[in-house]
């Protein structure tokens, strides 16, 4: 077995979930909310996207909550709402229960009007994106979701830490294919994938961060201390100002619509945790009331198909679409086990004895 493989051991799906229940419980995180926390943190390793799943448990949830920065059981309230739309503040709790709430909502409203948006100020960190786009495919709709974050990146042609990693999710139901699921930071990656190659003791890719003082670095201890990229890279010839365009779009979706903070209103990650400075924004589309479900569908499948059937470049195997790659890792996951980084197995072992809780995931 080679030295990546034993980097990580296997949980279950089931077991990861209870754990993390568990943990938060202990962190006076109510069970119906802890379910939802435990259902978002384990899609994302079920995904492969281990920078959003169980690695965060403590840094970004347990350990706010127990240091008076986060409210374990807090209360929300609808702040504006009509017959499209949803405005809801999160009264600084954990951004997952009223995320999803917030998203449920949302298609129950687009179930009577075809169409509706929503949006959640004095939130925290969510999770991946995706996971709340996705609620609207089970019920033959377009799903949308995004969320400001801590400014972790520069804008094009500057070196100040502007903007969060913002991402974007789309959800489009098909026939017989797998789901069209497109959930991208604006950044070059997520902070989570620094984290991620800081822990592994691997080198960047060229394009993702810059350091301090504005250079390109493949050092991801010089990038956590300097900045992300827009998605594309460094100045425009890549397409950089595309990325910081759509990042700036989803802090003005998210933050000003909802009246949360934005821009420079949110904190950098070294400053002192700040409560309830995120925002979220979500939408949905009923198929139905453009043109027939079925129909629809159908023509997604051909979409797709046609895509993943073009001729690959020299060296690849094959031509994906969105979220076909998390499609598949979940049902290999869910099958043979969910890697947890060796690192974060270790973390998480520490975190159930500190909270008297069993630590007991493995397959």
């Amino acid at each position: 077995m080679n030295d990546a493989a034993t980097a990580y051991r296997l949980a279950t799906e089931t077991k990861l979930k209870d754990f993390t229940v568990r943990i938060l419980a202990s962190a006076g995180v109510p069970p119906d909310d802890a379910a939802i926390v435990a259902d978002v943190l384990v899609a994302a390793d079920l995904r492969g996207i281990e920078s959003h799943g169980v690695a965060r448990l403590e840094s970004f949830y347990v350990g706010r909550i127990r240091s008076g920065i986060l409210a374990p059981a807090a209360t929300t309230s609808v702040v504006r709402e009509t017959p499209t739309s949803l405005v809801v503040d999160a009264g600084n709790g954990l951004g997952h229960p009223a995320a999803k709430r917030t998203m449920l909502g949302v298609l129950d409203k687009a179930a009577t009007a075809g169409v509706a948006f929503g949006a959640v100020r004095n939130s925290n960190h969510f999770g991946i994106a995706g996971y709340y786009a996705m609620l609207a495919l089970e019920r033959d709709m377009i799903g949308i979701a995004s969320t400001n974050s801590v400014r972790y990146a520069a804008p094009t042609y500057g070196k100040d830490v502007m903007l969060g990693t913002n991402p974007w999710a789309y959800a489009i139901p098909a026939s017989d294919e797998p789901p069209f699921v497109l959930d991208f930071a604006t950044t070059t990656v997520p902070r989570g994938r620094l984290e991620v190659f800081e822990r592994k003791e691997t080198p960047l890719a060229r394009g993702w961060a810059i350091d301090a003082n504005g250079e390109e670095t493949l050092d991801p201890a010089a990038a956590l201390s300097g900045a992300l990229l827009p998605l594309g890279g460094l100045g425009t010839e890549r397409g950089g100002h595309k990325g910081y365009g759509l990042g700036l779009l989803a802090d003005v979706m998210c933050a000003v619509l909802s009246g949360g903070p934005s821009g420079t209103a949110l904190p950098l990650p070294n400053d002192a945790d700040e409560p309830g400075k995120i925002s979220h924004f979500f939408g949905a589309i009923r198929i139905d009331a453009l043109r027939d479900p079925a129909e629809f569908k159908r023509d997604v499948d051909r979409e797709l198909r046609a895509f993943k059937r073009s001729r690959t470049t020299p060296d690849c195997e094959r031509v994906y679409v969105a979220g076909e790659i998390e499609y598949e890792k979940t049902e290999r996951h869910r099958r043979s086990g969910i890697p947890v980084h060796a690192k974060v197995w270790a973390a998480l072992e520490r975190l159930a004895s500190a909270c008297d809780v069993p630590f007991d995931v493995e397959r």
